[in-house]
């Protein structure tokens, strides 16, 4: 993929500098692999555990449970089928990558992994 289809090469450099503290946290949970596509990024472990959309001022995060995550920064829940959910978080700062956060990310990496 060229630089100039990959949706994070294209997003806001202080956007980019968001998604290298997400990616870092996620590291630090255990061996990641980073799929780049035009429009998103997947965060594997050994399945799909993190969608990462660049909008134009945020990070919209599309993290894989198995249970509904009540929070005032998650904007929406999806069931995707009786025992998985996309819980959706938008982020626009470094300070968001927060205990919080990194905690739900080492849920769904365990889930996932």
């Amino acid at each position: 993929m060229t630089a100039a289809s990959d949706a994070l090469a294209r997003a806001d450099p202080a956007l980019q500098r968001v998604y290298a503290r997400l990616l870092k946290a996620a590291q630090a949970l255990g061996p990641v692999t980073e799929e780049r596509g035009e429009r998103s990024v997947l965060l594997r472990s050994r399945g799909g555990f993190l969608g990462v959309h660049p909008k134009r001022d945020c990070l919209d995060l599309q993290i894989v449970t198995d249970h509904v995550i009540r929070a005032t920064r998650v904007t929406k829940v999806d069931p995707v089928s009786a025992r998985r959910f996309h819980v959706y978080v938008r982020i626009a700062s470094e300070k968001e990558v927060d205990a919080q956060l990194t905690g739900w990310l080492r849920e769904a990496y365990d889930l996932m992994a």
